[in-house]
């Protein structure tokens, strides 16, 4: 799909119809459900006056247009271009080549002294190549306990955009990096403790994964590499509207997902079991029930013998602090900005109801939505009116909190610039020595695509509706789902995640509404409360932002290995069985006396 060009706008309030002269009228900067600032272009569709409010919209356009221009709440460290070099191509680089053409390029960085260091433990990292132009980054651990019975599990990141390598050094994978920027630092908390782990980078595009690779310079406006003669790295280059929707990117995602367990056992022969999880975060909340159902629907077919493939023991599902469906989550934007479990009051009455607004009123975020959600997505006028309803939710609902509040999206106890979590591992991964040693050729330029975010942007995936469907069909399989939020996160907050767990229609929603929040306890420290019937669960983890495993990756570590083992989420002390039901209080009433926290040094405060 072409990139349109932008034109403009012409407002006519007289009859409620937003009238645009091509397709695209609106560029402006709003951060989004990953770990970077990005440009979101907006698409305006023909309305009938009867669908929009004109005293609504014109307002809204020109907030639109004034107020989050500019805006940019994510740490200055995100947005800050490294000085880079040309990379040179990687040293001792193994191929394993399928007779379908698929090869795999890859290296073993724990013997460089990389990551993960456990004696006897093995990584592999590099790049599987289905195409000329598919190439996507990927980065495999051993488990550190009997890797040849743990089960794969395949961690993603969200944004649209976000780069696995979020999660794999500053959350759950077998290392971190030190403030130095250069040396690696083993995490006891990681989860290849319980499971062999595969971290990707995707959609094509995402971190070090590329369809063309430009040498040249990186576009400070639009993000994208571009060709110089006076070149300062070699960049990573895609089409935008190649995968722009989750679906797409799940179809992509299987593929190389299949192409590697094809060829694990000549990349690692020890592991045997095909046990398979998904994990997966902020965005995750798309990507998790949409790769999951059509993982698993291949899979399936897979069995039948219509089609071929490595057949996986499908098991659990895991989203931690997903946005999963916009509507139902949008209007706990507002309620967790005024009264969250913090007590902390982030916007006025004014902006409360301000945000509230723009959720109610006719034409608003709500309607547009239902427009989407009814709207032909195979037309430009269909894409149109699910872009403008991203626009509207995430500008006039969840926005003002951005422009207002002073706040981290992540963490709404520290302030908007804390360096929560600090990112030292990106320079890390600019280092000639790291990136020969895991096998790379091209530079790393942010934690988040604006390519990728570019094409879901056009397209309006965010507000799309299908992903509760989805995870109400996963749920309906049988196989373990758990949803975990940390409850200092206003970006993806736990309000609205509570709300899609008692959203969800499948054939135990009454019992699982039925059950009540016990404790969440782990060595004898209550992390949390959580909620379960059979094999379904919603748990709140305290003090915890975005990332919980960043915050508090004991408990972490603990909640994975109990949903990967089939028991309790509260005590894992039993197993579960389909009619097990957690046993307290109707609502998770935890409330926590704010403290102010903003250092990025979780050790701090969590011992």
């Amino acid at each position: 799909m072409p990139a349109p060009s932008p034109t403009p706008l012409s407002l006519q309030p007289d009859s409620g119809e937003l009238h645009v002269i091509d397709k695209v009228v609106i560029l402006w900067t709003l951060g989004h459900i990953g770990q970077a600032k990005r440009t979101i272009r907006i698409h305006f569709a023909r309305m009938p006056a009867a669908n929009v409010s004109p005293p609504l919209v014109a307002p809204a356009v020109l907030l639109l247009g004034a107020s989050l221009a500019s805006a940019s709440f994510l740490p200055p460290h995100v947005e800050e271009l490294l000085k880079k070099q040309v990379p040179a191509e990687p040293k001792g680089v193994k191929t394993i080549k399928s007779p379908g053409g698929v090869q795999i390029r890859y290296k073993e960085p724990g013997k460089s002294g990389v990551c993960e260091t456990t004696p006897g433990v093995n990584s592999y990292s590099g790049y599987v190549d289905l195409d000329e132009k598919t190439h996507m980054f990927f980065w495999f651990f051993e488990s550190r306990n009997n890797p040849n019975e743990s089960p794969i599990t395949l961690w993603l990141n969200g944004g649209p955009g976000s780069d696995s390598m979020i999660g794999l050094f500053e959350e759950l994978g077998p290392c971190s990096v030190a403030a130095n920027k250069s040396t690696s630092i083993l995490n006891p908390y990681a989860w290849n403790e319980v499971s062999n782990m595969l971290f990707l980078s995707q959609p094509i595009g995402v971190g070090f994964s590329y369809e063309t690779e430009v040498v040249g310079v990186v576009n400070q406006t639009t993000g994208f590499p571009v060709k110089s003669s006076h070149p300062d790295g070699r960049y990573s280059s895609v089409n935008p509207y190649r995968f722009d929707t989750t679906q797409l990117a799940a179809v992509g995602t299987w593929e190389v997902l299949q192409a590697l367990l094809e060829d694990l056992p000549r990349l690692d022969s020890k592991v045997k079991s095909r046990s398979f999880n998904l994990w997966t975060e902020s965005y995750g909340g798309h990507y998790g029930p949409a790769f999951y159902k059509y993982f698993y629907d291949q899979n399936e077919l897979i069995k039948k013998g219509s089609a071929k493939g490595v057949e996986l023991n499908m098991h659990t599902l895991g989203i931690i602090n997903g946005i999963i469906s916009a509507s139902i989550q949008m209007p706990y934007y507002y309620e967790f900005a005024a009264n969250n479990t913090y007590g902390l009051k982030t916007v006025n009455d004014t902006i409360y109801n301000f945000m509230k607004m723009n959720w109610e009123f006719p034409g608003a975020c709500k309607d547009s939505i239902r427009y989407c959600a009814g709207a032909d997505r195979s037309t430009p006028d269909g894409l149109a009116a699910c872009s403008q309803a991203t626009a509207i939710c995430r500008g006039l609902v969840e926005g003002p909190y951005y422009t207002v509040s002073g706040r981290n999206p992540y963490d709404i106890r520290a302030m908007y610039n804390a360096d929560i979590p600090p990112e030292p591992w990106v320079d890390y991964l600019n280092t000639a020595k790291i990136q020969d040693a895991i096998g790379v050729d091209v530079n790393y330029t942010s934690t988040s695509s604006a390519q990728i975010g570019a094409g879901f942007d056009y397209t309006g995936d965010h507000v799309y509706t299908e992903l509760l469907a989805d995870l109400e069909a996963v749920v309906g399989y049988g196989v373990r789902v758990a949803m975990i939020y940390g409850d200092a996160d206003y970006i993806c907050n736990w309000f609205g995640g509570e709300a899609v767990s008692k959203a969800l229609n499948y054939s135990h929603t009454a019992e699982f509404n039925a059950a009540g929040y016990a404790p969440f306890v782990v060595d004898g420290t209550e992390y949390g409360e959580s909620k379960q019937y059979g094999n379904f669960s919603f748990t709140r983890i305290y003090e915890s932002g975005h990332e919980i495993p960043y915050y508090q990756p004991k408990a972490a570590l603990e909640f994975f290995r109990r949903i990967l083992g089939d028991l309790v989420v509260a005590d894992g002390t039993e197993k579960v069985t389909a009619t097990f039901a957690s046993n307290g209080t109707a609502k998770a009433t935890h409330t926590e006396t704010y403290v102010t926290w903003y250092t990025g040094r979780p050790e701090d405060y969590y011992k």
